[in-house]
C-alpha cells in the first residue's frame, strides 16, 4: 500500500487492484482523471482503427444518479434499488461504431477498460468494471442522448472511478484460474 500521491510498483498494482464496491463522496482530481483517459490512450485496438473508439466521461452528479435509478435493480432483501456504480462520482464510457460480427470490439473494450483499472489502482483510486447493468441504460434513450455520443457509436462497456472507503491493500499471490501446461 501506498500513501496519496506516490506511485506504486505494477506488480503492486496487480496485487493490489481489486472492485471496489464503496466510494467515498469527493470526485477525482482533474489530473488523475487526465492520467485514467491517457491510459486508455495507450490500449490496443484491433486493427489500430482507434476511430471506431469513443470515450464519454460523466461527472455531472444530476446525470450519474438518473443512471443509477434507470439501471438499479431491486435488492431482495429490502426492495431498494441497488447502485450498480457503488456511489463512485465518475463514470467512463467505452463506446464503438461499425460493431463487427467477430466481437473485436469486446475485446478492445476489455483492453482499455483494463488499463483504466490499472492506471486507477497505480493512483489508489477505486475502480469497477461496469458491463451487466449497461442493458438496462440502453432501454433508456433519453439517458443515451443525454450522453452525446458521436453519431452511430453504441456503449459496450464502462468502468466507475472514485477515492475508495476502504484503502487499496496488496494482496498475497492469488491462483484463481486453472493453468495447464502442455
Amino acid at each position: 500500500m501506498t500513501k496519496e500521491g506516490l506511485r506504486m510498483k505494477f506488480e503492486d498494482v496487480l496485487y493490489s487492484r481489486r472492485t471496489t464496491r464503496q466510494y467515498l463522496p469527493k470526485q477525482i482530481k482533474e489530473e488523475d482523471l487526465q492520467k485514467l483517459l491517457d491510459a486508455a490512450q495507450t490500449s490496443p485496438i484491433g486493427g489500430g482503427n482507434y476511430k471506431k473508439a469513443h470515450l464519454t466521461v460523466v461527472q455531472d452528479a444530476d446525470l450519474l444518479n438518473r443512471i443509477r435509478q434507470a439501471v438499479g435493480t431491486p435488492s431482495k432483501e429490502t426492495g431498494e434499488k441497488r447502485d450498480p456504480l457503488y456511489g463512485a462520482p465518475t463514470l467512463i464510457f467505452f463506446s464503438a461504431t461499425d460493431l463487427s460480427s467477430s466481437h473485436v470490439d469486446y475485446a478492445n473494450a476489455g483492453c482499455l477498460i483494463e488499463n483504466i483499472l490499472l492506471q486507477a489502482t497505480a493512483l489508489n483510486l477505486g475502480s469497477t468494471y461496469i458491463w451487466g447493468c449497461l442493458k438496462s441504460l440502453r432501454e433508456h434513450p433519453e439517458l443515451i442522448k443525454e450522453l452525446n455520443l458521436p453519431q452511430g457509436y453504441e456503449i459496450l462497456s464502462a468502468v466507475a472511478v472514485g477515492y475508495p472507503a476502504a484503502p487499496l491493500e496488496r494482496r498475497d499471490k492469488i491462483e484463481r484460474i486453472s493453468v495447464n501446461r502442455v
